[in-house]
């Protein structure tokens, strides 16, 4: 299996991650669930740009970055990935789609879609053997 492939069953083997967002000197991270477009290769989660200081960082910088990991305490079944990405926000129906089939309860809430296009991603299974690493850079 190619290290895309590998990360991929991953990410779609969870639901959240973090997301760090920052301008001129101002950092914030938070915890987001994601719905998985795999299709277009990206990841849609919902937050305000308004009501919410990741999301105002985000309008200000796309650049983010963030972590997807599962909560284990066995060293050796240890598996986190981290990533390099552009948040941006999304406006189709179709992503909407994507999100309310995979929340449906979001389709009652007015918050923001927003998408990660992802530039870099590495995860670390340890359950692979410790301290395995799988790379995919997609710029």
């Amino acid at each position: 299996m190619n290290h895309e492939s590998i990360i991929w069953n991953y990410i779609r083997s969870n639901h959240v991650l973090s997301i760090t967002s920052y301008h001129n000197g101002e950092v914030w991270a938070a915890n987001l669930f994601y719905a998985i477009d795999y299709e277009q290769k990206r990841l849609l989660f919902m937050t305000s740009e308004v009501h919410t200081k990741h999301g105002a960082l985000m309008l200000a910088n796309s650049h983010v970055v963030g972590t997807i990991c599962d909560q284990t305490r066995d060293v050796a079944q240890l598996k986190g990935l981290q990533y390099a990405g552009i948040a941006t926000i999304v406006n189709t129906q179709e992503a909407m789609d994507v999100y309310i089939q995979q929340y449906p309860m979001a389709k009652q809430y007015q918050e923001t879609l927003w998408m990660i296009t992802f530039t870099a991603l590495k995860l670390t299974d340890n359950s692979a053997g410790f301290g395995t690493k799988y790379t995919w850079n997609l710029k």
